[in-house]
């Protein structure tokens, strides 16, 4: 009897841990989609040859932008297990978490229809299928970001000191809610993405001449000649991005249009307006004018594309040979005669004076440098020997 009692007594402690442990998972995932998804190598191979990982980190999702948002709310074609091949999320769909300004079900649905009728979203311009291909989709410039976490001030990291968490403690008795509340509001705070990263990720499809001459642009690639870009790659925080001219201050960066709408930040209407920036984190051009603002912030269009031309001249060598192309000089002869106007041939003339300039100066002076410390050398030696007995 006393075994059969200690068996029953362990397991029932067995039972209870379990059920504990149990209850505490499914508090987090109520739709229990960790039990497959939370093994890193989840995935498959399409017929393309491409690899899609399936895998969740569920600690990190826990602390994320989306942590109280079930799964099947995004992914609500999912209606069976083993599910097929999710399709594609509509950001748009309403969820059941409740926005506090309105108590309403919140929704991306009025983002989205203000994105669609800007330069990148999916609108009457987008016909055929290969622009259509090209427009950025949500996840292409957005990710499930983790919160930061409550660290000391004197740490200099993101987030505010523990002793101003346990103050919002002490009226608001739910700490979960609190917390939760609290992340939000100073995520949003925080500046997202570093000017750097910025200028990356705009220059990903901006950089891509052949994604930009189906929709009519010219490549941005120059724009990592200009001061601006110099002074982001050196950490000066006030240097401006992509955004910080696109969507300034009074604009948004979901409403981006082209620089021929009246209401882009770039319009020439709206140029001494963004370039002065009041009101934004950048002290830009205070006392711009509008001849200041017709200046260009990207070196020419034409410019760019010889640029092109001329990176790609090693890559098309073997074409050339077998008369697919034609030669590097022909092909700038033809772009300098039917796209350089006047003033564009001025100035592109006076930066390679300007380049060659430089250069002889910095070659002469190394030159110089050189032939300065042979000669000292060889005149130490004569001294040398002139002292030796």
């Amino acid at each position: 009897m006393r075994v059969i009692f200690r068996s029953l007594w362990f397991a029932s402690v067995f039972f209870i841990v379990f059920i504990t442990f149990v209850q505490g998972v499914l508090a987090e995932d109520v739709e229990n989609c960790f039990l497959c998804h939370k093994y890193s190598g989840l995935g498959i191979i399409d017929e393309d040859g491409k690899k899609h990982l399936y895998y969740v980190n569920s600690d990190s999702y826990n602390n994320s932008v989306h942590q109280n948002v079930y799964c099947s709310e995004c992914h609500n074609d999912i209606d069976r297990f083993p599910h097929p091949v999710a399709k594609k999320v509509d950001c748009a769909t309403e969820c059941h978490l409740v926005d506090p300004s309105n108590n309403r079900n919140f929704s991306h649905e009025k983002m989205i229809e203000q994105f669609n009728l800007s330069v990148h979203g999916d609108s009457k311009t987008c016909q055929h299928q290969d622009t259509c291909n090209d427009l950025p989709t949500c996840i292409y410039c957005h990710e499930n970001r983790v919160y930061q976490p409550v660290v000391s001030v004197e740490e200099g990291f993101i987030g505010i000191a523990q002793e101003i968490m346990d103050r919002c403690l002490g009226c608001h008795e739910n700490e979960k809610w609190t917390r939760f509340f609290y992340n939000h509001f100073t995520h949003r705070l925080h500046q997202r993405r570093s000017s750097k990263r910025m200028v990356e990720l705009c220059s990903s499809c901006h950089e891509n001449e052949e994604k930009m001459k189906r929709h009519g642009l010219e490549v941005t690639g120059t724009y990592r000649d200009t001061f601006h870009w110099q002074a982001i790659k050196y950490g000066d925080t006030n240097a401006p991005n992509c955004i910080t001219c696109h969507a300034p201050v009074g604009f948004f960066s979901h409403e981006i249009m082209p620089k021929s709408n009246p209401s882009s930040a770039v319009h020439k209407n709206n140029l001494i307006n963004t370039c002065s920036n009041p009101g934004g984190l950048q002290q830009c051009h205070p006392k711009a004018t509008g001849s200041f603002a017709k200046g260009k912030v990207h070196p020419s269009g034409v410019k760019a594309k010889l640029l092109n031309l001329k990176i790609g001249k090693i890559k098309k060598n073997n074409e050339v040979k077998q008369g697919k192309f034609e030669t590097l000089s022909s092909l700038l002869a033809q772009k300098a005669q039917t796209e350089l106007t006047p003033k564009d041939a001025f100035q592109a003339n006076a930066l390679w004076l300007i380049e060659l300039f430089y250069k002889c100066l910095i070659g002469g002076l190394i030159s110089f440098m050189i032939l300065h410390q042979i000669l000292d050398y060889f005149a130490t030696r004569r001294e040398h020997k002139k002292e030796k007995p």
